[in-house]
């Protein structure tokens, strides 16, 4: 039965697909079949409209701020801030001791971006520097 808020669809996918997806439904901590697969298609739709420079992302970020009282927004606004700072430290004092070119870092920076999208954020550098000592 649908409500105001929700419509019943009907999707064939194939079996593989299925179990996949529930398998991972399952990993990830989701109640349901519908809770998950209506957070991938949001996902899906983020990710898509980020190819684009949409600003999705940052109306999604407006929006959860603003649902916050004034003293978490201005706590977050602040760690986000101090944490901007730092990176840029970190960025400067990699610069001034390396000596890489603008054409990797341009690739670098691609593949950071490649990354986070794909990983949620969820990259470590731990498992970055295995890598980068691996294929060496």
């Amino acid at each position: 039965m649908d409500s105001p808020n929700m419509k019943r669809i009907s999707l064939y996918l194939d079996k593989k697909l299925i179990k996949k997806a529930d398998a991972a439904k399952d990993k990830l901590g989701y109640s349901s079949r519908n809770e998950f697969f209506s957070a991938m298609i949001e996902n899906y739709i983020a990710n898509e409209m980020l190819k684009d420079n949409s600003p999705i992302l940052s109306e999604k970020l407006s929006k959860a701020v603003a649902d916050l009282s004034e003293d978490n927004a201005k706590a977050i606004s602040k760690g986000l801030f101090r944490y901007a700072v730092e990176l840029e430290m970190i960025t400067r004092i990699i610069a001034q001791i390396t000596d890489i070119s603008d054409r990797e870092l341009d690739s670098m920076r691609a593949e950071a971006i490649n990354n986070v999208r794909r990983t949620r954020g969820k990259v470590h550098l731990d498992e970055i520097l295995k890598g980068y000592y691996n294929d060496r």
